[in-house]
């Protein structure tokens, strides 16, 4: 990456596991794509827990060539902060993996149709 990760905690206490677990994932990113230019990681674990608890949100920008690629994750069933940083990287990691495929040519480009064509 040409820039250092940026890594954010709002509402809640950051811990080592945690911590390690999103420098882990960002280096697994970067395995998949050479040129990250940057990314900054949040983790919010909303104050308002009244009926589906305290269910920690993640989101995810990445700094390409060109695009940007952000990912915003809550984990629906329940869980905590390490499912739902797993789930954002996983997400992540196809959004990639998509972007690789348009750099490259691999994705098919659909034709203009002849009866979409304006008379």
């Amino acid at each position: 990456m040409d820039r250092p990760l940026e890594l954010v905690f709002q509402n809640m206490k950051p811990s080592a596991a945690l911590k390690k677990l999103i420098h882990e994932r960002m280096e697994r990113l970067e395995e998949l794509h050479q040129h990250i230019i940057g990314c900054r990681v949040s983790v919010d674990q909303p104050n308002h827990a009244h009926r589906s608890g305290n269910i920690p949100e993640v989101h995810i920008e990445i700094q390409m060539p060109g695009q940007n690629l952000t990912v915003s994750h809550k984990h629906s069933n329940g869980g905590d902060a390490l499912t739902a940083v797993h789930n954002a990287f996983d997400a992540m990691a196809i959004q990639i993996k998509e972007y690789k495929a348009r750099k490259l040519g691999r994705v098919k480009q659909h034709e203009l149709q002849e009866d979409t064509i304006a008379e």
